[in-house]
């Protein structure tokens, strides 16, 4: 790795510490500077200021969590398993990152419209999780567990998906409503299939 990509991931990482431990609005470039031990002229080199940094901290989170959730797909065996690892992969580590930035979500979100940043950021990853998903519908029609007439659709399918895997996501994210994950993904999947054979 190059000296630059260092110095911004130590950067990230110190500044991923003091988020999640004090939250957003208490954390300043100053405490950052120190946490990494560099000087703050350094920081402002690498990122225009806090919000910046954030924005790096919880994109880097966002890749991390859609690439947990396309190796959980890849290794599961036929289109249910994948569906479901899907959904349960992604809840879990969204809950994981939920309960990392507890504190930020919890007491800054109405000041500083950390919800929006965050949905701003999911956003960024929608045409991801449409390829991902369609892919796994694709291969239920393949192996004859969706009807073929649904080929033609397959996008608008995919979105559908997200669009009710997204609705879990709010009440977790928004309302901490967890509850089992597991038998709400065998209840959509099972949705799912039973509607699209």
């Amino acid at each position: 790795m190059k000296r630059d990509e260092v110095v911004h991931q130590q950067i990230l990482e110190a500044a991923k510490g003091l988020i999640q431990r004090y939250g957003l609005g208490k954390t300043t470039m100053e405490d950052i500077a120190k946490a990494c031990g560099k000087g703050k002229s350094t920081l402002y080199y690498y990122f225009k200021g806090k919000d910046e940094i954030f924005d790096a901290v919880i994109r880097d989170d966002m890749q991390v969590l859609f690439s947990t959730v396309q190796q959980a797909v890849f290794d599961a065996l036929g289109t249910e398993a994948k569906l479901k690892a899907y959904m349960v992969t992604k809840y879990q580590t969204l809950k994981k990152l939920v309960n990392l930035y507890r504190f930020t979500l919890e007491h800054e979100s109405p000041l500083l419209n950390i919800h929006d940043q965050f949905q701003h950021l999911s956003d960024r990853y929608d045409h991801q999780e449409i390829e991902l998903l369609t892919s796994i519908l694709q291969g239920g029609i393949d192996d004859g567990l969706f009807d073929a007439a649904y080929q033609e659709e397959l996008g608008m399918l995919a979105e559908l998906c997200l669009s009710s895997i997204r609705g879990v996501e709010l009440n977790l994210i928004l309302k901490g409503r967890h509850g089992d994950l597991e038998s709400k993904a065998d209840l959509l999947v099972s949705i799912m299939v039973k509607g699209m054979a």
